[in-house]
């Protein structure tokens, strides 16, 4: 029989699983319709293993610390062995929720993967750390599913990153520590300029021209890490926080924007 899962509705989002919901939404009780453990073994025959992405720029921070037995019991026991390859090669990195929690708080972005700080990623030992047994017996990683709002930047507001540090903040503060699995911070983007250098922002295909975007080894990881995503979204035990878009402008702000548009176009035929 298939195991239950964690899944956090966001804006009455609905999937069919088996759905733990710590926003006010309510707790619904449903069954998957696969056991996800099949595709597993499957994404796993082409994750990229360490040893042949050795020196690859901007990898997890090596940070090791002592993982108590209790957790690595939990964490095998709720499948994280299945998780731990994209750790250990870099294939994909964990944002602490605590650190996304302050950066909303001050204002800021989310940045690419390569312009994280490396106080914002938990090392594969710390996610292991973190790992406890106990209701409701999910691993402590949320994988986050959520549209992008441009090209160059899922989230250009900041909106996105207020709803989830909204849902994180008491998760954090009931369960601890726990890392955070959000395409843009945790995969390789094609954010880097003509002198490799890592820019907010990504380059969209129609100004990529004369860019790095992504080195060689880089593009490597991502693409195994494009493979491997859907193993961390179907894990039975990972949380998965489904984040419904904004609402559009209203009428009279789409009315403004296009004042303002209309303007600086008349702003430059005159000069």
């Amino acid at each position: 029989a298939p195991r239950p899962r964690c899944v956090w509705l966001l804006d009455l989002v609905w999937v069919p699983t088996c759905v733990w919901a710590p926003t006010c939404v309510g707790s619904y009780q449903s069954c998957l319709l696969r056991s996800p453990n099949r595709m597993s073994t499957v994404w796993t025959r082409w994750t990229v293993g360490p040893r042949a992405l050795l020196g690859a720029p901007h990898l997890a921070p090596d940070r090791e610390v002592e993982v108590p037995a209790a957790a690595r019991a939990a964490w095998e026991a709720m499948g994280g062995g299945e998780l731990e390859e994209s750790l250990l090669s870099s294939q994909v990195v964990l944002v602490d929720a605590a650190w996304l929690i302050g950066l909303s708080s001050s204002g800021g972005k989310l940045p690419p993967r390569q312009a994280l700080p490396p106080e914002a990623v938990l090392s594969p030992s710390e996610a292991v750390a973190a790992c406890r047994s106990g209701w409701p017996d999910c691993l402590p990683v949320v994988c986050v599913s959520h549209a992008w709002l441009s090209a160059e930047h899922p989230d250009p507001r900041g909106s996105t990153l207020a709803s989830l540090a909204g849902a994180l903040q008491p998760l954090v503060e009931r369960r601890g520590r726990h890392g955070v699995l959000l395409d843009y911070c945790s995969i390789h983007q094609r954010c880097r300029d003509a002198a490799g250098a890592a820019q907010p922002a990504c380059f969209a295909p129609d100004h990529a021209a004369g860019v790095v975007g992504l080195y060689a080894s880089e593009e490597a990881l991502r693409r195994a890490a494009e493979r491997a995503e859907p193993v961390w979204l179907s894990h039975p035990h990972t949380q998965v926080a489904l984040l419904a878009p904004p609402p559009p402008p209203s009428a009279s702000r789409q009315q403004q924007l296009r004042q303002q548009q209309g303007q600086q176009q008349q702003g430059q035929q005159v000069q």
